[in-house]
C-alpha cells in the first residue's frame, strides 16, 4: 500500500508546506517500518532531511503531535483508497483488491513496511492522541465497508459485524504476515470472505 502525503513531497526548508509534508511522510514511513517507539528525533530528522528547529516550528509539541497528524493523514489516505475500490467493485472484490495492495507493499518492502495505523494503535498508551487517530480510522473503514455491504443486500446488523471482522482481519493479517514473512494470512482472509460473502450463483 503506497502512502503519500496529501501535498507534493519536496521543496526546500524555506517552503513551509514542503517541510511539514516531509516530516509527516517520514513519520508515516518510520511508523510502518519501526513502530512508534522504534525511532527518535534523530532518525526522523535524518529521514525527512529537516532541521530540528524547523521540526518544532511545525510541531511545537514534538513527536507526539507529529504522530497524531501522521496517523490522521494515513487514515484519511487509506480511507480514500478504500472508497475508490468500493465505488468500482462489489464489496468482496473491493476487499480483495485492498488486500492485494497490502500484499504488494509487504512483498515489495521485503516485509519491512506494515500499517502505520496498527503501529499507532499499539503505542496508544504512550501516544494516546495517535492511538485515538488510529481508532477513528478503523471505525471509519468499518463504516465504509458496512455501508457497501448493506447496499449489496447484507442485513444492516450483519453488515456492521462483518465489516468489523474484515477490518480486524486485515490489520491482524498484515501484522501476522510481517512476522511470518508470508502473505498467506491475507490470502486466507480473502478466501474465507469469498466463501461467506460472495453472492450465490
Amino acid at each position: 500500500m503506497e502512502i503519500r502525503s496529501e501535498a507534493a513531497v519536496g521543496g526546500t526548508e524555506t517552503t513551509g508546506t514542503g517541510v511539514r509534508d516531509r516530516l509527516v511522510l517520514s513519520a508515516i514511513t518510520l511508523l510502518r517500518s519501526r513502530g512508534a517507539d522504534g525511532f527518535g528525533m534523530t532518525e526522523l530528522l535524518g529521514d525527512s532531511k529537516v532541521a530540528r528547529r524547523s521540526m518544532y516550528q511545525h510541531f511545537p509539541s514534538g513527536k507526539a503531535e507529529l504522530l497524531e497528524v501522521a496517523a490522521t493523514q494515513a487514515g484519511r489516505h487509506i480511507g480514500g483508497q478504500l472508497d475508490v475500490l468500493l465505488a468500482e467493485s462489489p464489496p468482496i472484490e473491493a476487499l480483495a483488491a485492498w488486500v492485494e495492495s497490502w500484499k504488494r507493499a509487504l512483498i515489495d518492502s521485503d516485509y519491512r513496511l506494515g500499517c502505520p495505523l496498527a503501529a499507532a494503535a499499539q503505542a496508544a498508551q504512550e501516544y494516546p492522541a495517535a492511538g485515538a487517530a488510529a481508532a477513528r480510522a478503523f471505525a471509519d473503514f468499518t463504516d465504509r465497508i458496512a455501508a457497501a455491504l448493506a447496499a449489496s443486500g447484507v442485513p444492516d446488523s450483519e453488515a456492521r459485524s462483518t465489516a468489523r471482522v474484515l477490518v480486524s482481519g486485515i490489520e491482524g493479517g498484515i501484522i501476522t504476515s510481517r512476522s511470518l514473512r508470508t502473505v498467506a494470512p491475507l490470502d486466507d482472509l480473502v478466501a474465507h470472505a469469498r466463501r461467506h460473502l460472495s453472492p450465490p450463483d
